[in-house]
């Protein structure tokens, strides 16, 4: 093996354990841009963007490195990082391999999240059918066999539960099974933002509203996040329609994702919302307590951690709502036993849940749980407290006494204040009455849990 061949692999192996540990925005940031330069002996040189970059790194991160690199087996154990322009006064970076550096960069360079694989996706009921079908568009995009059309792919679900990373997985295999494919993966808001910088840029560059329509519609697979924010939006969602479009009729595929299923997304034109459903359309719903443990058994595996099973359980009850949440609470409580040098306890758990658990009691109140219910539901709050008995509003009603009852340490008394001077029992009764529909109503489950999460997460 040759050393650009042994760096490269090093490099590979860093950054991919430095994705797991990372948030992603942490490793976007600084990990991410690091191009790998050379290793001789013990040591590593890693070419930073910029001093300032190589700086924090040395002083942030340098220690990281060389932990991850011990926890890999790797035979590292100092770690470099300079610009371009340090190596080059150190007489170890000629022009000549700056290009081809930057040659290899450019070629190999993966846009998407390394930790967002199909091998780290925990697969449940509740994820099982978007799964497939996103790794069958990954294994075949813009397939139309036997009139069965998976395009686009419409994955939808709460905050937090895996669509993201289904979308970055779909990217992932891509890029390592089909290297020459022009895959996009984008947001709805960046959309917008590059379709009106192009509107703004028009009177000096006559090309940049061509260019963007180039982009997006002569790529072989676009992937966007986020549709929802594309209602209220006429301009954007007639020049995305032309787009899809484009693509359709080329046999590329669509993916798209969002918080809603298309029917229940306003102010949105009905022939974009008939391009939407026209292929499959997937939910992913909550996780149950056994995929809650399975998903921290998984991040705990792959990061090298342990946790008794009794904290992992606790961990998994505690946390209901998501999956992104559920990692944050796992990471909290691992770096609180690091800071404290203490051994993982349910004591350290418990003390690490009641910190977070009392920074969403301070940001919830009832008002703000019955305005996301009537968000929800399309019901006016006023309706929610007051005396209407319509089958919807009833629903919505109950809904939003259950979550109250769930989130706010309150007395049942006060609840039904709150509710337009219920009696206690009435109160009652609508708790346990969703309580009961949770376990055995699949759409009432969603709900509960969709409204949850965007009141955590709002």
């Amino acid at each position: 093996m040759t050393n650009k061949e042994k760096t490269e692999l090093y490099s590979n192996k860093i950054k991919l354990e430095l994705s797991i540990r990372l948030s992603s925005a942490e490793y976007m940031l600084w990990i991410h841009p690091l191009i790998p330069h050379s290793v001789f002996a013990n040591q590593m040189t890693f070419i930073a963007p910029s001093e300032n970059a190589a700086n924090t790194l040395l002083s942030h991160y340098g220690e990281l490195f060389c932990t991850v690199s011990r926890s890999i087996g790797l035979p590292v154990d100092d770690f470099v990082f300079m610009t371009k322009s340090q190596l080059e006064k150190s007489g170890d970076y000629t022009e000549e391999k700056e290009n081809k550096e930057e040659k290899i960069s450019e070629e190999r360079k993966n846009p998407f999240v390394a930790k967002y694989t199909f091998e780290n996706f925990v697969i449940a009921d509740n994820n099982r059918f978007a799964s497939v079908a996103a790794q069958t568009v990954a294994q075949s995009p813009g397939s139309n066999a036997n009139l069965l059309t998976l395009n686009p792919l419409y994955i939808y679900g709460g905050v937090g539960l895996g669509k993201t990373h289904l979308l970055h997985a779909i990217g992932n295999y891509l890029f390592e099974h089909n290297p020459n494919m022009n895959v996009i993966y984008t947001t709805a808001e960046k959309i917008s933002n590059d379709y009106f910088a192009s509107l703004n840029q028009y009177s000096t560059d006559k090309d940049s509203y061509r260019n963007f329509r180039k982009k997006y519609s002569q790529c072989d697979v676009l992937m966007v996040d986020d549709v929802q924010f594309m209602q209220k939006k006429g301009g954007l969602q007639e020049v995305f329609f032309h787009i899809f479009n484009d693509l359709y009729i080329n046999g590329k595929q669509i993916v798209l994702s969002s918080d809603r299923p298309p029917k229940e997304i306003n102010d949105i034109e009905d022939r974009l919302r008939s391009r939407f459903e026209s292929g499959i359309m997937t939910d992913i719903s909550a996780p149950s307590l056994d995929t809650r443990i399975n998903i921290i058994k998984k991040k705990l595996s792959s990061s090298n951690q342990t946790l008794d099973d009794d904290i992992i359980c606790y961990l998994a009850e505690k946390v209901n709502t998501n999956i992104r949440e559920l990692e944050g609470a796992l990471l909290k409580i691992i770096m609180l036993c690091n800071l404290t040098h203490r051994k993982p306890t349910m004591e350290i758990a418990k003390e690490a849940l009641k910190e977070k658990e009392s920074e969403y009691t301070e940001q919830i109140d009832s008002d703000k749980i019955i305005n996301y219910v009537s968000d929800y539901y399309r019901i006016p709050a006023s309706d929610i407290i007051g005396k209407k008995k319509t089958k919807d509003i009833v629903e919505a009603r109950m809904v939003a006494i259950y979550l109250v009852c769930e989130m706010l340490n309150l007395p049942l008394v006060s609840i039904g204040q709150i509710f337009g001077g219920r009696d206690h029992t009435t109160i009652i009764y609508s708790r346990d009455k969703i309580a009961g529909q949770i376990a055995a109503n699949k759409g009432v489950s969603k709900a509960v849990e969709d409204i949850r999460s965007a009141i955590k997460c709002g």
